[in-house]
């Protein structure tokens, strides 16, 4: 009986995340563990716009059980340069919100820099979608969105989605903000060292793995 038990301990194959704790209880029962291998599902890296072209990547995030949004907006031209970059605690709002809203700051503070050709990237489909016809906006936020446009209009602009590997300056920015003071933001007119490692893998055009 014991030979038996032991080869069908044999022949079972634990599967596992690759953690200590996993590996130390298939230790204990003797159990082979067989770990999930991480597939590397595509190579993502930041684009430059062209010559004339500013490109605004921006992010939004939301945490906390009563919700505490954040967003991030980065400037930057055709050589990776960086033209400035702006965080903000937006207080109470959903992940969708503070998406919404960071696509507006970016265009707003755009307007503020007088910048005429504009490239909006967001890592959410839903902004990008609402940008192209108008559908899906949360409505407390209506007005200020139809502002938006309408400025978009008066110029040369585009949004597009990034995925959220190439978007890890705007992320990191978005982060930052939730340390913010509720309702206050921040505006860096040279790279904060938070963010210089980022900006450096853009400007060499180094990519991030995007796993399956």
């Amino acid at each position: 009986m014991l030979a038996e038990v032991k080869l069908s301990y044999q022949l079972i194959l634990a599967k596992g995340n690759s953690s200590i704790q996993d590996y130390k209880v298939a230790r204990l029962f003797n159990i082979p563990l067989l770990t999930r291998t991480v597939n590397v599902r595509q190579e993502v890296h930041w684009c430059p716009p062209p010559s004339n072209v500013i490109k605004i990547n921006c992010d939004g995030s939301s945490i906390g059980s009563h919700p505490c949004g954040a967003v991030g907006v980065v400037f930057r031209d055709y050589k990776a340069n960086f033209l400035g970059a702006i965080a903000s605690n937006i207080g109470h709002a959903t992940t969708l919100e503070a998406e919404f809203a960071a696509c507006m700051l970016a265009i707003e503070k755009a307007r503020e820099l007088h910048l005429s050709h504009i490239c909006l990237e967001s890592d959410s489909i839903q902004v990008v979608n609402a940008f192209i016809n108008n559908r899906g906006v949360p409505w407390r936020m209506r007005v200020r969105w139809l502002n938006c446009l309408l400025y978009c209009k008066s110029i040369n602009c585009s949004c597009v989605q990034v995925l959220r590997e190439g978007n890890q300056v705007a992320d990191a920015l978005a982060k930052n903000g939730q340390g913010l003071a509720m309702f206050s933001s921040q505006w860096w007119p040279s790279p904060p060292s938070f963010l210089v490692s980022l900006l450096d893998r853009d400007r060499l055009g180094l990519s991030f793995s995007r796993l399956a």
